[in-house]
């Protein structure tokens, strides 16, 4: 008789179109960002929206709602370079079990997205400001 995996010994796949939408991004510049998001039927990766070119930071703020979790990519200009940030948002008010499945997800996508330049994570909105992007993606004076 077999039992349903636990959140926490669930291991997430990423669909084929998780690595095409971040190459997308880093290389191909035809999107600012993208938002993944974990099919719980599926226990699959897949993308939520994209960002088109553009966007507002705002934009991506509204990304990080109450209750959810979300792993993001962003391309985010510091200083006229552009920066890929890797962003983790597990809202403090977010079920546990959707932080620890977004958590192991979060380390998949870490290890297969190569080129990040700046991960960041947050659990309410002052975490993830404008001011906290710029001065992680500003190159430490020696």
């Amino acid at each position: 008789m077999s039992t349903p995996s636990s959140p926490s010994s669930t291991i997430v796949k990423l669909s084929p179109e998780c690595q095409q939408y971040y190459q997308d991004v880093r290389i191909k510049n035809k999107y600012q960002g993208v938002v993944y998001k974990i099919n719980k039927e599926t226990n699959q990766m897949i993308i939520d929206k994209t960002f088109q070119n553009g966007c507002s930071f705002n934009e991506l703020i509204q990304c990080f709602k109450e209750n959810e979790c979300s792993i993001i990519v962003f391309k985010y200009v510091v200083l006229n370079s552009p920066k890929l940030y890797f962003i983790y948002w597990g809202s403090e008010t977010a079920p546990q079990s959707d932080k620890v499945l977004y958590s192991n997800a979060k380390l998949t996508l870490a290890i297969t997205l190569k080129g990040i330049d700046v991960k960041i994570a947050g659990t309410k909105n002052s975490e993830l400001t404008e001011e906290i992007f710029k001065e992680r993606g500003t190159p430490k004076q020696a």
